[in-house]
């Protein structure tokens, strides 16, 4: 029995510019193979991955883009610092810093670590966060602790960024008539990669030639190549996240 294949790829974890660079790679691999049952496939995802060229190529355009990715960087360190003050004071020799560490642990674990949830959620869970640290309850304990200061930081950062992020996203409503939301274009071109890639595990089967295996073999060099950099990705996130949490 053949079991040569096309291996398995999430490729929906891909990073958008890994995603178009795999899926133009795989594009230029099925036509230089020039299998007769495969072109066809050709001509279905050449207009897609043009038009995912199109749609990066404007994100990459657009000036605000770069500027909120710092921004939201800047929001994530008000709130590491935050929480690293609070961390730290744990570990205070003084009774009262404990107990107000001990106290403000309380709406940090509700909220959580929201750095990594989508600009709206974080913008909301900020907004919250911020809120409770000024209540009667917590404030004391924030401005024994010096996390008042990152508070007043957080709310700068927070307001920054989120009048850039709605200005981009008027931008955006604008040109929606011109160009469909990369999410979407996205989503076809991987629908339609994995249509392809089960024609070509049904023809290794049904109908294997050389050819064939030629090509399963230089597609299969990409996506080793990518599931070991999400692998190793994935490694590095659980590091930093194992890092953080011995911080505190």
């Amino acid at each position: 029995m053949n079991e040569e294949k096309v291996r398995g790829l999430n490729i929906a974890r891909l990073q958008n510019h890994e995603q178009f660079g795999f899926i133009t790679e795989f594009k230029m691999e099925l036509q230089r193979s020039n299998i007769g049952p495969l072109l066809p496939f050709v001509d279905q995802l050449t207009p897609l991955v043009a038009e995912e060229d199109r749609a990066l190529e404007w994100i990459r355009r657009s000036e605000h883009t770069r500027q909120l990715a710092e921004l939201d960087t800047a929001c994530d360190n008000c709130y590491r610092g935050l929480i690293k003050t609070v961390h730290a004071a744990r570990h205070s020799p003084e009774t009262d810093e404990r107990d107000a560490a001990e106290l403000l642990e309380i709406p940090l674990q509700t909220y959580g670590n929201f750095t990594v949830e989508s600009y709206e959620i974080q913008h909301s869970k900020t907004r919250n966060l911020i809120q409770d640290l000024r209540l009667p309850k917590y404030k004391p304990a924030a401005d024994l602790l010096g996390v008042s200061r990152w508070v007043e930081r957080l709310e700068k950062a927070d307001d920054a960024f989120m009048t850039l992020y709605r200005i981009r996203r008027d931008e955006q409503a604008q040109t929606a008539q011109e160009h469909r939301p990369l999410r979407v274009i996205r989503g076809e071109v991987e629908r339609k990669y994995r249509e392809i890639v089960r024609h070509i595990n049904a023809l290794a089967v049904l109908q294997p030639h050389a050819e064939l295996s030629a090509l399963i073999a230089r597609i299969n060099v990409h996506i080793d190549r990518l599931n070991a950099a999400m692998a190793t990705r994935s490694t590095r996130a659980r590091k930093k996240q194992e890092d953080e949490t011995n911080e505190g």
